[in-house]
């Protein structure tokens, strides 16, 4: 697996998050149905191709990568 996979994985799993966290936060339901499917999916694919992902939080408190 190469350090540029790993990390377009990281970023995916970041938006997902973010789009996840939005959707709560504005009561859209079917967006968070939308986002959670995607977060599951991420995950899935991050523990296939053995990329470590933060499973509570993703990003940094500013929306970055990492924390």
């Amino acid at each position: 697996m190469s350090t540029a996979f790993a990390a377009a994985v990281r970023e995916r799993a970041c938006q997902a998050w973010q789009a996840l966290q939005a959707a709560h936060r504005d009561g859209d339901v079917y967006g968070g149905l939308l986002a959670e499917d995607e977060w599951h999916d991420v995950r899935r694919l991050a523990r296939t191709h053995g990329v470590s992902l933060t499973a509570d939080r993703p990003c940094g408190p500013a929306g970055e990568e990492g924390a």
